[in-house]
């Protein structure tokens, strides 16, 4: 009882919409759940808890006084013509080539590609199985084909033995070879990154991995299974993959996974950034080293109002070396020395002027 006093009431009345509304696009997408697959219930319930609890983070997350000043600016102007020019190649850049990791490390774009691309292409396969949207049947009398459905809708055949047939069914293989491939790429950066080693952590950083290296592994073991084994131990197989799978699902609102959800917000932060680049950056009041868009300096005034800062507002006038500088000063004045980093600027500071 406690903790649900605890949960703030209006991101909790929209994931639990959330919830119900996707609730309600599964049962029109599946006729009703008459073509639920009755294997993959467990999945089905993983995934409405899972939309629950990501809804409710996410809400959460957008009332945040810096996020939902974004989240206000990319609102309004997402629809404007410049914007909407602009967007299809930051969305490229930021969810699909993701250059801005290959900047910071090529192995490390190289762990994070395989993992972003492997799990999207899981959840791509995955959710539209689970929830009933896609399935398959024998087309007709012929057991030789297949006939793929669409929400209801005939979506074509193919032969068992072809091509197509292949590529169906065993697509979700080639995202657990992804995946399992961006996490020993990870494991192996991590190893010897002495960075990453003194800053991991095992829940936010190693058990996500394991998590993910677990489901691919039970994934893969099942196809082993069926093709090569004859089906033994298929049904065991098939719980600790499900099992692997659900502790995933619940756990994406808590996790480093999370910001699979965050990522696309990214692409409202690079226009405001672009924004105010194309003005010029503002100069610092002691150095005169150009540093801080105008626009961000405008909305930082406003949230810092909002969050009762207005007595150190000048320091947004100052650059972090600046800022580095006066708390030298300051620690300088406070123990009896004579030391004043600010001997060498031409420029007066007064970092409370609001």
């Amino acid at each position: 009882m406690l903790a649900l006093l605890e949960l703030e009431l209006r991101p909790l009345a929209r994931a639990t919409l959330a919830t119900l509304a996707l609730a309600g696009l599964i049962a029109l997408g599946n006729g009703g759940g008459r073509w639920l697959d009755p294997a993959l219930l467990g999945y089905l319930i993983a995934c409405l808890f899972a939309c629950f609890g990501v809804a409710y983070r996410y809400f959460t997350w957008l009332e945040r006084p810096a996020t939902a000043m974004y989240w206000r600016w990319t609102l309004r102007t997402l629809l404007t013509p410049r914007v909407l020019v602009r967007l299809p190649l930051i969305l490229l850049d930021q969810l699909i080539l993701q250059r801005f990791i290959g900047k910071r490390s090529i192995k490390r774009w190289g762990a994070h590609a395989c993992l972003a691309w492997g799990c999207l292409l899981a959840f791509a396969v995955t959710f539209p199985l689970v929830f009933g949207w896609v399935r398959f049947t024998s087309d007709g009398p012929d057991a030789g084909r297949y006939q793929a459905w669409v929400l209801g809708l005939p979506a074509g055949s193919f032969p068992l033995g072809g091509f197509a047939a292949f590529a169906a069914f065993h697509v979700l293989d080639l995202a657990a070879v992804m995946v399992i491939a961006g996490c020993v790429l990870a494991f192996v950066r991590r190893s010897r990154d002495e960075g990453d080693t003194a800053t991991q952590r095992f829940d936010l950083d190693i058990l996500p991995l394991l998590l993910l290296i677990a489901i691919s592994a039970t994934g893969l073991l099942l196809t082993a299974s069926e093709t090569w084994l004859q089906g033994r131990n298929f049904g065991t197989l098939a719980y600790l993959h499900e099992m692997t799978v659900i502790l995933m699902l619940l756990s994406l609102p808590f996790g480093k996974l999370f910001h699979i959800v965050q990522r696309p917000a990214q692409a409202g932060v690079k226009l405001y950034k672009a924004e105010g680049d194309a003005r010029g950056l503002l100069p610092c009041k002691a150095c005169a080293a150009p540093f801080l868009r105008p626009n961000q300096r405008r909305d930082l005034r406003v949230l810092w109002k909002e969050l009762g800062l207005e007595a150190g507002a000048g320091h947004l006038d100052l650059c972090p070396r600046c800022r580095r500088r006066l708390l030298m000063k300051a620690q300088s004045l406070r123990l009896g020395g004579a030391f004043d980093p600010f001997a060498d600027t031409p420029v007066p500071v007064e970092p409370l002027e609001s």
